[in-house]
Order: structure tokens, then sequence, then C-alpha cells
């Protein structure tokens, strides 16, 4: 099946894109072997988990981890916080060896550990620190840059117009939206008017984010806010055929069995990036999403957190999956 006319290919600075569906950076989730996945099943673009810009200066291995790439996700961004903007110049200096394609600058992270010390969605609050960063960012590299933010603050603040504006003059090639404010977290219902509101206030492409679960709510998406491309999250996990899904190559749910296979070749793809004991924990997070809906998931999850190899994680997860009716 073709691909509807709204997905399109997209260029994004001096970076094309072969379709306009955007793999979001996700804290602990967006590890290589889940952008490989992603990227196979049809996303244009996956984004690194977000890494402390002072965590990249540092360099350790833990922090290296976060941005490790190769050629299966190509293109890749990876996606930096921080407060001060000498701080995320230097690490974007720092990577720009990395096989890296674009940098994206996180204003929208709700997680009090990181908006306490002025990063994330608290820098919806300082405009002026904002466009420092920015700036500093753009003269620190000649990579595609792009700014993702949120709604506001809180009702009372609603700014994201105001911020992809700021943005825009300060070099950013593309701005992403995610039309909750920080105050919400991720409750409720994301905005999608303010998304159109930022499309009618800057020349650069806007990506939309928030809420598509499926196809239908992509299409929606599209034609409510009339943006340039589309980021999905959490949808994702454990479920990286929405991507097909949402562009029409894929019509139907994947089986069990696919969705079997799948969990089992994550895990194998994490222990190949991480070691085992690093894999089975990060896989027996992941699982419940592989799972979601089917009978028996919640003593399949009880089960596999006890279980401590990777080879005894994998007979479960196939037990499970393959001989699920």
């Amino acid at each position: 099946m073709p691909l509807h006319t709204t997905f399109h290919p997209l260029a994004i600075g001096r970076l094309g894109l072969r379709n306009n569906l955007i793999a979001a950076p996700l804290a602990g989730l967006s590890s290589l072997p889940y952008r490989v996945l992603a990227m196979e099943c049809g996303c244009a673009l996956a984004i690194s988990e977000m890494v402390s810009a002072e965590g990249a200066i540092r360099a350790h291995d833990r922090t290296r981890r976060y941005f490790a790439n190769d050629e299966r996700v190509r293109p890749f961004g990876v996606q930096l916080f921080g407060s001060d903007p000498a701080s995320i110049a230097a690490a974007i200096r720092s990577i720009e060896g990395e096989p890296i394609d674009l940098i994206d600058i996180n204003m929208g992270c709700p997680v009090k550990k990181v908006v306490s010390k002025g990063a994330g969605a608290a820098l919806m609050r300082t405009p002026k620190r904002a466009a420092e960063i920015i700036r500093n960012a753009r003269a620190a590299t000649d990579l595609t840059l792009t700014v993702k933010i949120r709604s506001g603050w809180d009702d009372a603040s609603i700014n994201c117009a105001e911020m992809a504006r700021i943005a825009e003059d300060c070099g950013a090639n593309a701005v992403s939206v995610h039309p909750r404010t920080r105050m919400q977290e991720f409750r409720g219902k994301s905005d999608w008017r303010l998304i159109a509101e930022v499309k009618s206030s800057v020349r650069i492409p806007v990506i939309g984010n928030g809420d598509v679960h499926t196809r239908d709510d992509a299409l929606r998406m599209f034609a409510q806010t009339g943006c340039d491309g589309i980021m999905i999250g959490r949808a994702a996990v454990g479920n990286p055929w929405i991507f097909a899904q949402v562009l029409g190559t894929m019509d139907s749910e994947p089986s069990t069995d696919e969705r079997g296979k799948a969990a089992a070749r994550h895990l194998d793809l994490l222990c190949g990036f991480m070691g085992e004991h690093l894999a089975v924990l990060n896989m027996r997070a992941i699982l419940p999403w592989y799972g979601k809906g089917l009978h028996g998931v919640h003593r399949f999850m009880q089960k596999c957190n006890g279980i401590a190899t990777a080879a005894e994680l994998s007979h479960e997860i196939r037990r499970f999956f393959l001989t699920h009716e």
C-alpha cells in the first residue's frame, strides 16, 4: 500500500528525511536497540533519550551509551538538556565526531530533578535563557538543530508560540511541540490547537507530538494542525509496528507470535548493546508494553521479574507469546 499523501519526505535544515514520521526521545527507553526496531518499521528519524550536557562533556561510559549509534539508525539525533548555554555548546562540540545527524535541545522535560536545575520545561519560564542556549548551540555546530518544547509551564503561562519564534530567530531548523504544560506532565489530553498556533507563528518545520496512537490519530493531527511532521513516543514502546501502521504500509495488528519474536530480538539487541545484566533489567521494564492487553500478562511479568539471565528470559518470552491463545 502506498504512503498516504500526508506522509512525504521532509527537509529539516540540510537534513533530508524519507518521510515525516519521527521516533521521539524517551528517557530510559530510546537506546540503540529500540531505535533499530523503530527504523525498521518505517520511522525516518530516531532520537536518543535525553543526555545531560555536563555528562556529554565528561563522556563517561554510561553517558556515551546514550548516544552510541551505528549505520542501521541513520539519520540519528541526539537530545541534550541543560541550563547553561556554554555547557550546551561544549557538549555539542564534544560529540560531533559521533555518527550524529541532528542535535535536539530539550525544553520540555517535566521531571522534577531536571526542572529543579533550570533545564527541560523550566526553560519555558526563562525565554531569555532559552534563547541564549539556542544561539550558543547554533554557533557550536553546522548540524541540523531542533528544539522540543511544551505548551508552557502551566495553564496561566501558555507561551509555546513565543518560544517557537525564539527558536527560529536563534537559528533552530525546526521545533517539536508537545502541547501539554509542565504541570500536566503526561496527564490529561494534549491540546492540538496549540500545535496549529505554533505552525502559524513560524516558517521552520513544526513537528506535532502527543496522543498519537493510531493512523487515524496521525491523520487528524495533520488535518487539525497543519504540522509538517509527527513525533510518536510511548505509543511505540513494545509496539514498533505503529510506524508502519501510521504510514499505511501495515494494515493489521501484529500477531502474538510476531510480538514475541520482536520482544526476544529486542532482548538480544540489548545484550549486544549493554551486556547481559543490564539488558535483562531493561527488558523486564519494557516487556509489559509488548504484552499489553494479553491474558495472563501480570503472571508473566511476575515470573520474568525473578529471572536474572538472558537465556531464561528469552525462553520465558517465547513460551508466553508463542503459545499464547
